[in-house]
């Protein structure tokens, strides 16, 4: 039995295992080159003719999630293509336009899709229909009267769908938990060149608050007591819980915090809400590094008890070094009332300083009385008792200060890490006399005003001023922690720090019975987290006023980081005779 083998023929040999190996191996390329070559085929790419603009952005992402297609699939492949185009075009009204697909001669993989997208179909009615309490509601009439859409615009079904997902959005905002949209339609009439809107939206009952419910300590609830901005059966906004999480938060007394509308144990158009707080831990210690041309390399520590007594008071210490100056202070605070805008502070503290010719040893204590309100001004009354060693200079000195006075400040900011609107306002007035066990009797004044105004969305214009004055018959005994000196990152760049100042006969800083000073700054934004600069600040520290002015000009860079901008800047001191360039590095907010 000769099996499934046919016999050779005579004088041939059975093929070996090496010529049987090859064949296999011939077989095995055969294969993979079957597989590979289809992939490695060119894919298609497509050229858009004819649209611009969100049309043509809108077809770019219609296509691109389109399957990957080789040139040799162009033709089976070619109504899926013009169908994305037609949907794309669609999204922004055009309901007839005319498409033409080819092959670009040169590059048979490229598609060329020229596109005529013809007139938008015209919005000729548009019905929102509010059936429920949302009917009477003034702030969904206001969102009627201020929709994307209306009569005679072009269709676009984003602004559409928006419409209908601000309906809703706004539902759950003011307790409109059981609407729905019942019905909602767009008619299109291509021929005509017209489309017909309309929504029906069910909103149902508003809901109210409910119970408030607490998981705290009673000393907590106690203390938040004056922060609580909602009470049963008030119409149901989530704003107010949002701005009552936010003060809560603002407190810095708690590691936790949770106000949320329990929706689902709602009863009779009730809503329950839970407020879940947890106390920050007894102590907290933070660490930090930075540096900035004015101080060089600094560090900083500060320890925390949130919770010193059941009556919310607070403790903190904070220490900082840099080369030209260290400091550590205590601050107690004592809430009064609402405990984020009225406390008392008692602080005390005391600062080493050796910078240029100062030399100074400065212990305070000092009991304030602070009044913030939001969006307004800040007040802080204070009296201040100060013991300062000091060198300026040639003199030297030992000052006993009792010094009572009243500081105001307001920030308004909008815009995020970059702002695009905002000022901030500082004015402090100080007093001292015998009459109170002062040694020297003085009035010291000091305002600061920055404003920042954007045009169009890349240009940023900064303007700040400052001016102080120390009036009475004794500056020469006037300590110098209390004198004006300027110049440096954040007054008048192209100097150094604190440079600026009437010089004694050896050319030693003395510091200035007033100052002013003031800026001018450009920035233009040419990346989301890069913007140029331009700037000219100006500014002096004297005793009447009789030296000019120092000028400091230059460029710099902005980058945005999420800890804050980084400002890089190069400034040159106009009003020196060999014009001296400077670096200046600083991080941190500009108001």
């Amino acid at each position: 039995m000769t099996g499934c083998n046919p016999p050779l023929p005579a004088g041939i040999s059975p093929p070996g295992r090496a010529f049987r190996r090859g064949l296999r191996a011939l077989g095995l390329s055969l294969c993979l080159l079957l597989v590979v070559t289809p992939a490695m085929a060119a894919k298609l790419t497509y050229q858009i003719k004819g649209l611009r603009g969100d049309n043509k952005s809108n077809v770019e992402a219609y296509l691109n999630a389109l399957p990957v297609y080789q040139e040799r699939q162009f033709r089976p492949a070619r109504a899926k293509i013009t169908e994305s185009v037609q949907k794309a075009l669609q999204v922004y009204g055009y309901y007839q336009p005319k498409i033409t697909l080819s092959r670009d001669k040169q590059a048979p993989s490229k598609v060329v899709i020229e596109v005529d997208p013809g007139k938008p179909v015209i919005i000729s009615r548009l019905d929102i229909l509010l059936e429920g309490d949302a009917g009477s509601d003034e702030v969904y009439s206001e969102l009627l009267d201020k929709l994307p859409l209306k009569e005679g615009d072009a269709l676009n079904h984003g602004k559409y769908e928006s419409i209908k997902a601000d309906l809703g959005n706004l539902g759950l905002a003011r307790g409109y938990f059981d609407a729905k949209i019942s019905k909602s339609q767009v008619k299109v009439f291509p021929d005509q060149g017209t489309a017909e809107i309309f929504i029906l939206f069910r909103s149902g009952p508003r809901y109210h608050f409910g119970e408030i419910h607490y998981d705290a300590t009673p000393e907590a609830l106690r203390l938040i007591r004056p922060l609580i901005n909602i009470k049963r059966g008030d119409p149901y906004l989530a704003i107010r819980m949002a701005e009552m999480s936010q003060d809560v938060s603002s407190t810095k007394l708690f590691k936790q915090v949770d106000i949320k509308p329990m929706i689902s144990q709602a009863e009779g158009n009730r809503v329950p809400v839970q407020v879940t707080l947890s106390n920050r831990v007894d102590h907290e210690i933070e660490t930090g590094v930075g540096f900035a041309t004015d101080v060089g390399p600094r560090m900083s520590a500060t320890w925390e008890k949130p919770w010193v007594n059941r009556y919310g008071h607070r403790l903190n210490a904070t220490a900082n070094v840099s080369a030209p100056q260290a400091d550590l202070s205590f601050d107690y605070q004592i809430p009064v009332g609402n405990p984020l805008r009225d406390y008392y502070s008692l602080q005390t503290g005391y600062r080493y300083t050796n910078n240029n010719d100062t030399r100074s040893d400065l212990a305070t204590f000092s009991v304030h009385r602070w009044t913030r309100r939001p969006e307004t001004w800040d007040r802080d009354v204070f009296i201040r008792l100060e013991n300062e060693s000091y060198v300026q200079g040639k003199d030297e000195g030992n000052s006993l200060l009792l010094i009572p006075g009243v500081s105001w400040s307001r920030l308004r900011v909008r815009g995020g890490l970059v702002p695009d609107w905002g000022d901030r306002q500082q004015l402090t007035l100080e007093f001292s006399d015998p009459y109170w066990g002062s040694d020297i009797s003085f009035m010291r004044v000091w305002g600061r005003s920055k404003w920042l105004r954007t045009l169009g969305d890349d240009h940023r214009f900064l303007l700040r001023a400052e001016q102080g004055a120390i009036i009475g018959d004794s500056f020469s005994l006037v300590p110098p922690s209390l004198r004006f000196f300027t110049g440096g990152d954040q007054t008048v760049r192209g100097y150094g720090y604190e440079t600026i100042s009437p010089r004694d006969s050896d050319g030693k800083l003395l510091g200035g019975r007033y100052v002013s000073a003031a800026s001018a700054e450009y920035n233009y934004r040419f990346s989301d987290k890069w913007l140029g600069a331009l700037f000219v600040d100006g500014g002096t520290a004297t005793e009447d006023y009789s030296e000019a002015w120092k000028i400091g000009t230059g460029v710099g860079v902005r980058w945005v980081t999420p800890i804050g901008q980084v400002r890089l800047d190069l400034a040159v001191g106009i009003s020196e005779e060999d014009k001296p360039l400077r670096l200046h590095f600083a991080l941190g907010p500009e108001l």
